[in-house]
């Protein structure tokens, strides 16, 4: 019997057929193609009315006979991409197309007469037979069996693929005739699932991406208060991991990147998650923690991994890690208040000399709050105007005539004066410090090209600091073109003086291109606190710097320390011989001052001379020095 056959021409129903087989049978048709299982019905009825009504175009009645008609329909739906199995209302199939005998690998004379329950898993066949039943004894005549979700059907050879279905019943004498539609989604569920797990985790290392880490660490808080279990979380930022980027190139970068993945995850117990939050910061999440021990000694066996040689083509590299380490629950901490507590702890490791691990604790806690504190504040400080800049005079050793002024930055809480030493590595942090460097730079260019109209050629040069993490702004020399525009500043009259942190091993090479961008604008380039920290003969012989600073730390006490006094005569001959002018700061004490004065310095600075004043008080003084020399 044609599968068509058994369908009776009034209650023809059932589920819609999906575009690309409408596609088809529109083509074939010439007209809108039928869109659900009654349609089908009435498709096939209209055509064959049209071909059995005499053609007007010519004398001779066309007649086709019902059993032609029903060889037509039934070729046209055995060849769309719809599965058709015709069941009884037992289960049994009738007939099944040809798409359904090629999907579940059965001849039709092996489909034919077998329950169809065997396309599916084993597992749901008697969950099927019930449901089966209870839709033919229902008042529906057509219902989606998956609901949006799909359905698993079960091939011959014990494969599974998913499937959309839906089931439609009509009456074929006495009995009901059940019509079940399937479209195989298999592929697209793969691609479904594959655009999920594109989203969720890092394509570099394969490893849980920042999404899915804060949805886990979500579900590890609310297992928490049920468990009432700690839940542990890692911040791992790599030390170095930079240098080796470049030096090496960003395709070693990745492996590296890939190895020290690999290493997390043989640390880790099963149950553990290690994912990758961007360049080289990674979390490990551990649930359950009982004893904080557990964590220290996993943090311990991390650090000794990851120190371990990574070898890669003929290159033997090596990192460290600082890990930041925070332990709670649920009612302790959000997801999110773990991620940034962990993180404060990891940075409070790399201020202490990195490699190694910290936990968050009672003090971090505090500066913790103190820091976001002054996050809000810093915002609103540039908002409301809040910032104001001072000037502490520079001059020369012999005549004390000022050279120079340094800008130095206050800002003004609601009354109270918070110092810089607090405010300027929380602008660090938070990405602050390049607007807040941007409006100190601006300030300085309005002094200097405003002092340039006063003074002329006996105009003083302005120092202004500039931070480490302000160099890795791509824009900062277009920036800071754009300000010198605007403003009219000499940039020859503008003094860059750069902190020590700039010329650490794994930033002096990525520091210095826009250094020498900085240089190409015609900017001066002076080294802060020279000769106590990162600094080497080897790296002030490739950056452009025109100036060294000392610093009040290699002052202080200098009469009374012999090494300070030799150290000061070294960086002195040392900029001296390389063209470079020497400037000593924190100078307070005429002790100091004499002491100098046999080092041939070239300028000083210091409350011994001048203390930090507002503009009005800066241009009072200089407006004394030129009319003595006048």
């Amino acid at each position: 019997m044609a599968w068509f056959n058994v369908i009776h021409g009034k209650n023809r129903g059932g589920s819609r057929l999906p575009q690309r087989c409408s596609s088809l049978i529109e083509r074939m048709h010439g007209k809108r193609c039928p869109q659900s299982c009654r349609e089908i019905g009435r498709c096939i009825a209209d055509h064959s009315a049209t071909l059995s009504t005499p053609d007007h175009a010519t004398s001779n009645p066309i007649m086709i006979s019902k059993q032609v008609i029903n060889d037509a329909a039934q070729k046209i739906l055995s060849v769309i991409d719809l599965i058709i199995i015709i069941t009884s209302e037992k289960g049994i199939i009738i007939e099944a197309n040809r798409s359904a005998c090629q999907l579940f690998g059965y001849t039709p004379e092996e489909l034919t007469g077998r329950p169809v329950h065997v396309l599916l898993p084993p597992h749901y066949r008697k969950q099927h037979a019930e449901a089966l039943e209870q839709f033919v004894l229902s008042h529906e005549t057509q219902r989606r069996i998956s609901q949006g979700n799909s359905v698993l059907g079960h091939c011959k050879d014990g494969t599974q693929v998913e499937l959309e279905a839906g089931i439609a019943k009509f009456h074929a004498g006495d009995q009901w005739v059940l019509v079940v539609t399937m479209l195989d989604i298999t592929q697209r569920k793969h691609q479904e699932q594959e655009l999920i797990r594109q989203s969720t985790h890092d394509a570099l290392t394969n490893l849980p991406n920042r999404k899915l880490i804060l949805e886990r660490l979500n579900n590890a808080l609310q297992r928490s208060l049920r468990n009432k279990l700690n839940v542990a979380l890692l911040f791992i930022d790599l030390d170095g991991f930079k240098l080796i980027n470049d030096n090496y190139g960003h395709e070693t970068g990745d492996e590296v990147l890939k190895i020290i993945a690999d290493r997390l995850l043989d640390q880790v117990r099963p149950s553990d998650t290690v994912g990758r939050l961007s360049g080289d910061e990674f979390i490990v999440l551990c649930e359950q923690i009982e004893q904080p021990e557990l964590i220290a000694n996993l943090a311990m066996r991390i650090n000794d991994a990851l120190k371990e040689c990574i070898q890669y083509q003929e290159l033997n590299l090596s990192v460290t890690a600082s890990i930041g380490i925070i332990i709670g629950h649920g009612q302790q901490y959000s997801a999110d208040e773990m991620m940034r507590l962990a993180d404060t702890a990891m940075y409070e490791m790399k201020q202490s000399g990195r490699d190694g691990w910290q936990f968050f604790n009672d003090k971090l806690q505090a500066q913790a709050q103190q820091k976001n504190s002054i996050s809000l504040g810093l915002r609103r400080a540039l908002e409301y105007n809040e910032f104001s800049s001072v000037f502490q005079p520079i001059i020369t050793p012999d005549t004390g005539q000022i050279v120079g002024a340094e800008l130095l930055l206050r800002w003004n809480q609601d009354g109270t004066a918070v110092p810089p030493a607090i405010f300027i590595p929380v602008a660090e942090m938070t990405g602050m410090i390049f607007a807040i460097g941007e409006w100190v730079f601006r300030q300085g260019c309005k002094a200097q090209a405003d002092w340039q109209q006063r003074w002329k050629e006996k105009t003083p040069y302005v120092a202004i600091n500039l931070s480490a993490r302000q160099l890795s702004q791509k824009q900062l020399a277009a920036n800071f073109a754009a300000i010198l525009q605007e403003t009219g500043a000499d940039p020859a009259g503008i003094v860059l003086e750069l902190t020590e942190a700039a010329l650490m091993p794994d930033v002096v090479e990525s520091n210095l291109t826009v250094l020498h961008q900085l240089a190409d604008l015609g900017l001066q380039i002076a080294i802060d606190n020279f000769g106590a920290g990162y600094s080497s003969l080897a790296q002030l012989i490739q950056l452009p710097v025109s100036l060294l600073k000392i610093g009040k730390s290699s002052v202080d006490e200098m009469e009374n320390r012999q090494k300070k006094q030799v150290l000061i005569d070294a960086i002195t001959r040392l900029g001296h011989s390389l063209g470079l002018k020497l400037i000593v700061e924190g100078i307070e004490t005429e002790a100091q001052l004499a002491e100098l004065k046999l080092h041939d310095c070239d300028f000083i600075q210091g409350y011994f001379f001048h203390s930090p004043m507002h503009e009005h008080s800066f241009i009072k003084q200089m407006d004394r020095q030129v009319t003595k020399k006048e």
